[in-house]
């Protein structure tokens, strides 16, 4: 059996604040809402991180199962905790239809 699988094309996120972040997209599977996910938290990771550099060493995603078929969505980041070099993370992307992905990071804090 083959499987195909077609290649989405992300669409840019908009960075309202330091922890939310929006796009208007069609219909996206998963991957791509986890993918989405991801930039928002490095967008937010590095807006607290001020002069040094974060970097993404760990993810973990999970996923509600709730559609998305298009429209607009907002991911919701948050700073769990922050050390020197560390800053854990948490974000909620959703959209009208619901919660469709929660993702859990940790980002390194490199100095500039």
């Amino acid at each position: 059996m083959t499987t195909s699988i077609e290649p989405q094309t992300i669409p840019p996120i908009t960075v309202e604040s330091g922890s939310r972040a929006s796009f208007t997209a069609d219909a996206l599977d998963a991957a791509a809402l986890c993918a989405l996910s991801i930039r928002a938290m490095q967008a937010a990771a590095t807006a607290l991180a001020g002069a040094a550099s974060a970097k993404l060493v760990s993810i973990s995603h999970d996923v509600t199962g709730t559609s998305f078929d298009g429209g607009s969505a907002a991911v919701e980041s948050r700073a769990d905790r922050q050390t020197r070099t560390l800053i854990f993370m948490g974000a909620e992307l959703s959209s009208a239809a619901g919660l469709h992905v929660r993702s859990t990071a940790i980002f390194r804090l490199d100095a500039a």
